[in-house]
């Protein structure tokens, strides 16, 4: 056998031990357990979300925000709220 040479230390990676389904936590676990760990999410006293949108539609929003006198925030918050609401749940404050 050829002595290990610090190629063959970096091509043979170590197999890690196969866990068993049964005794695998639920990925709901798993998340709750890194929220827990500091992740930081919902801390602080707003937080923070991306919406992606397509070069058409941003456009067609933004341009109604400005015509509106108005932001893309205030926009998002009263069209989530009014989604709220449809479902018979209380609007959300905006704050």
């Amino acid at each position: 056998m050829p002595p290990n040479s610090s190629l063959t230390k970096f091509a043979i990676k170590p197999v890690a031990p196969v866990v068993p389904a049964a005794a695998a936590p639920a990925v709901s676990d798993q998340l709750a357990a890194a929220e827990l760990q500091g992740r930081g999410r919902g801390k602080n006293k707003r937080v923070g979300i991306a919406v992606r949108l397509g070069h058409e539609d941003w456009y067609r929003i933004h341009d109604l925000a400005v015509r509106e006198h108005t932001s893309l925030q205030a926009l998002i918050v009263a069209g989530l709220s009014a989604v709220m609401e449809q479902r018979g749940l209380p609007p959300l404050s905006g704050s």
